[in-house]
């Protein structure tokens, strides 16, 4: 739903009229009587709401708040009802994404905050905010007279009971992984052929160490995954569903801000004898020409699937390595 309110405009924020408040869903209507915003800033009551909303979702599964449609009770049940722009939205845009990094503690940097200007007003319209499940949980609330931690339940925010809050804190905090990528390792075959060692290094930018880690790779474009014919790794591989699984072995770990390395692939590399081109496959050595989908688990850490594409910087010693 995210990627299509971003990319839909105000189209896609209509298409929510009708649509029931839920687990992840959250209207919010900018009401005259009892305002979000004053001159395009949160208002007291406003940080409070956003806060309360942003803590909820961080702590449960995850959703999305959107600033600028009513939601009334119908039959008991709340769904979007009128569309109610807010006008100074660029400044209103900037008061909330403020308050994301000054109103839960410790900090959420996953919130993403988003401004969709109206048809009629290109000075008014609708904010969404996305606020995924948090692996730093739990988040209280720093709103003015409102120092709570909440959760989400159905389709309202409460505040989170004491045993809740005790067992909130009593899991282990995950640690996050991030992939590194390098080359190393260049062997000259002949003048035609150079091979390097394109490794993985997993980074713990987290507070915890990584334990039973694993890499998935696929959608593999580059000749830049061959298996090296010596390694001393102990990792694991198995190929299943177009995917490649990367375990490493139980004494792998990752502590917080370290970086070690986790994989090495064979990378070929061939020159045009003639032209000076190199290739990687059947691409020219280039930006985009190695890229492939990914994905790094852990014990407590949640698996997000990501993409990397290898830039022309990244690339850069590959071109200029000499061939011989």
């Amino acid at each position: 739903m995210w990627d299509e309110l971003v990319s839909g405009g105000e189209a896609a924020i209509e298409r929510l009229l009708g649509r029931q408040e839920d687990l992840t869903l959250e209207f919010k209507a900018h009401d005259l009587r009892e305002p979000i915003f004053l001159d395009g800033s949160l208002s007291p009551a406003g940080k409070k709401i956003f806060a309360k909303e942003a803590s909820a979702f961080s702590n449960s599964a995850g959703g999305v708040i959107v600033f600028g449609v009513d939601c009334r009770s119908t039959h008991g049940i709340d769904q979007a009802e009128r569309l109610t722009p807010i006008s100074s939205l660029a400044r209103a845009e900037t008061s909330v994404r403020d308050a994301a990094a000054e109103l839960l503690q410790p900090r959420h940097t996953g919130i993403e905050v988003v401004r969709i200007p109206s048809l009629a007003d290109q000075a008014s319209g609708y904010i969404i905010v996305r606020v995924p499940r948090s692996d730093r949980r739990p988040h209280r609330s720093e709103a003015k007279g409102q120092k709570e931690y909440f959760k989400r339940i159905g389709s309202r925010s409460y505040p989170m009971e004491h045993y809740d809050v005790e067992d909130a804190f009593r899991r282990t905090t995950a640690p996050i992984l991030v992939l590194k990528t390098s080359f190393d390792g260049a062997m000259n075959i002949n003048v035609r052929e150079m091979r390097y060692k394109f490794q993985f290094g997993l980074s713990n930018e987290g507070e915890v160490s990584a334990k039973s880690i694993s890499v998935q790779i696929w959608n593999l474009v580059g000749e830049a995954f061959g298996a090296l014919g010596y390694t001393t790794s102990k990792n694991e591989i198995s190929i299943y569903g177009g995917r490649h699984h990367i375990s490493a072995p139980s004494d792998f770990v990752v502590h917080p801000g370290e970086t070690r390395l986790f994989h090495e692939f064979q990378l070929i590399l061939k020159r045009d004898p003639i032209s000076g081109e190199v290739r990687s496959g059947s691409n020219p050595l280039r930006s985009g020409c190695i890229h492939f989908s990914y994905a790094i688990g852990a014990e407590n850490m949640r698996v997000v699937e990501q993409k990397c594409v290898l830039s022309d910087e990244e690339l850069a010693p590959l071109l200029n390595a000499y061939w011989g």
